[in-house]
């Protein structure tokens, strides 16, 4: 019997120092999920899905790389440009999944900004107008933009088009004179604008906050530590829970 009982306690010690051991190295584990766990539920309120990370080591452990040099144009003292899929109006970004940059020119009235198959409208101060595709009468398979006057003229894949002072009907017709839009390198105070720029829109930090929370930063492995430190979790509740009616017991014993 003598034995008995001291053999049962040496495995409710025994016991008693896993559960503390692995408390303590479930503890870091705990309170990512719990702060991560809190900031999920006010994404909204904390507008993490609005805001973007800005840390070069961060967007570099995200494969965040920077595509090719800018492609750009210059409008006046103004620069528009391509980088990646996104069109710069100086360092302001104006369009998303845009086709291959053709050409910016400056009307009177707006700025013009060609793409593949579409004609973006701009405010002189870069202001989103109007977006203008082959439905709305641009001549297919534009190559080249320019101006002739104040007329945009556009060299597409039957020729030069010349367009009226409201852009919605196109002539085609040999035009002389014709200032094309030619590429240029931007200053490079725009260029470091717009690789900032572009970096960082590419990450937000609910992305951050959800990928801490699953261990999805940390990779594959990052995922299996968070799973086990969810088991340790279990267990911990589990042993906490029989070394309390354990004890209870006891104590009903003595009584």
């Amino acid at each position: 019997m003598v034995r008995h009982k001291k053999k049962h306690g040496f495995k409710f010690r025994s016991l008693h120092l896993w559960h503390r051991t692995l408390g303590l190295c479930a503890g870091i584990f705990v309170i990512i999920l719990a702060v991560t766990g809190i900031l999920l539920n006010h994404t909204e309120d904390m507008n993490l899905d609005g805001q973007h990370v800005k840390s070069a080591w961060l967007l570099d452990w995200y494969g965040i790389a920077l595509p090719a040099p800018p492609v750009s144009y210059a409008v006046g003292e103004h620069w528009v440009s391509q980088l990646g899929t996104r069109i710069y109006y100086d360092a302001t970004e104006v369009a998303t999944d845009a086709g291959l940059l053709l050409g910016a020119v400056a009307l009177p009235e707006m700025l013009v900004v060609a793409t593949e198959g579409r004609l973006m409208l701009l405010t002189h101060e870069g202001e989103h107008i109007e977006t203008l595709s082959d439905g709305q009468g641009v001549p297919a398979g534009m190559r080249f933009l320019g101006v002739s006057g104040k007329h945009l003229v556009v060299r597409a894949a039957r020729g030069d088009y010349i367009a009226d002072a409201d852009l919605l009907k196109w002539q085609a017709q040999s035009v002389e004179g014709i200032q094309w839009a030619t590429l240029a390198v931007a200053p490079q105070t725009i260029t470091q604008h717009l690789l900032a720029a572009y970096r960082g829109t590419g990450l937000t930090l609910e992305r951050v906050v959800l990928d801490l929370h699953s261990g999805r930063i940390m990779g594959v492995w990052g995922v299996w530590i968070m799973d086990i430190a969810a088991g340790i979790l279990v267990f911990l509740a589990a042993t906490g829970t029989w070394m309390w009616l354990k004890q209870r017991r006891r104590l009903r014993h003595v009584l």
